[in-house]
């Protein structure tokens, strides 16, 4: 029976790690992202050291109770920015809103773990957008040209969403679409 724990507790941590993985694509299209790791780590920090604390009884030594503090520190303090993004996005109350920003280029980036073929021309693998929103230079990722034939200063319109905790989120999906297409 305690091996079932085990292998249960050891899915839900590959699950998170999956689930993280899964969640980078939204930090890239999450307005002021730095600020909402650095909050969500600092939550992170404190309520790993509220468990640490409300666990320090479980074990016999100093060097135990020690080891439970910097666990729970340690992995509430990293997963803290993928709860953050999860819940901006997935729990806000807020409507998809269409929001204009002015384009500036589209660039095709490579990407391949394991390296290239030399005879083979590459494909790009995505495309960062750059556009001017709220008075500062934004990018995003997309699978797919979003933007095709546009020329810089003209105006886009993003699906966006305002979060649960603030930073402003730009929609995957269609509608984003050059004014007067």
């Amino acid at each position: 029976m305690p091996q079932l724990k085990y292998i249960a507790l050891t899915l839900a941590f590959v699950g998170l790690i999956v689930l993280y993985v899964l969640e980078f694509s939204w930090f890239d299209r999450t307005m002021g992202v730095q600020r909402l790791v650095m909050w969500s780590m600092a939550v992170g920090l404190i309520v790993g050291l509220a468990l640490g604390w409300r666990y320090r009884n479980t074990t016999e030594n100093l060097t135990e109770k020690i080891q439970v503090y910097v666990f729970f520190t340690v992995m509430c303090t990293i997963f803290a920015p993928l709860a953050g993004s999860l819940s901006n996005r997935l729990l806000s109350p807020y409507p998809i809103y269409e929001q204009e920003a002015m384009f500036i280029e589209e660039r095709p980036y490579l990407s391949e773990p394991l390296g290239f073929i030399q005879q083979e021309r590459p494909k790009p693998t995505g495309y960062y957008t750059f556009f001017y929103y709220n008075g500062k230079l934004r990018r995003i990722k997309n699978e797919d040209a979003t933007f095709p034939g546009l020329q810089r200063g003209e105006t886009i319109v993003l699906r966006m969403r305002k979060g649960l905790w603030g930073p402003e989120v730009v929609m995957k999906g269609q509608g984003q679409q050059g004014a007067g297409r």
